[in-house]
């Protein structure tokens, strides 16, 4: 079910997921972004969803814009929800080498009681630990 769509950046739930997923083609309007990640965050209200994959290969990063909004605005919305949130990035095979080196295998993860963050060069190593974690997260 597509959530936000726009020429360059959606939002949807992918049939048979069980996520939300986060599409870059090219640097999203910061608009565009606020808009696709609120609509998301008002469905998941009614219709839990606690895993989310960012597909930012396109664009490698997230400007600093969008990056502030979703720590101060989004995210703590997100753990307002009161449940463990799991979200992958997906970010270009050179973009995730370059993280690598600068700070490292654990510092492409992301810890708190209530949003958790991987870091992956490849979709389906990120849509493997989502897999992963609904099952820990149901059993």
């Amino acid at each position: 079910m597509v959530l936000y769509k726009s020429d360059i950046f959606s939002v949807e739930l992918p049939e048979g997921k069980g996520w939300v997923y986060i599409d870059c083609k090219a640097m999203p309007d910061f608009e565009d972004f606020k808009s696709g990640l609120m609509i998301a965050l008002e469905h998941i209200k009614n219709h839990p969803a606690n895993c989310w994959l960012f597909d930012l290969r396109s664009i490698d990063a997230l400007s600093e814009e969008e990056e502030t909004w979703c720590q101060v605005q989004f995210f703590p919305q997100l753990m307002m929800l009161g449940q463990e949130n799991y979200i992958a990035l997906v970010v270009s095979e050179g973009c995730y080498y370059r993280m690598l080196q600068e700070v490292g295998a654990y510092g492409l993860k992301s810890y708190n009681s209530f949003i958790i963050i991987d870091t992956f060069s490849k979709v389906s190593d990120a849509e493997l630990w989502l897999r992963d974690r609904q099952r820990n997260t149901v059993g």
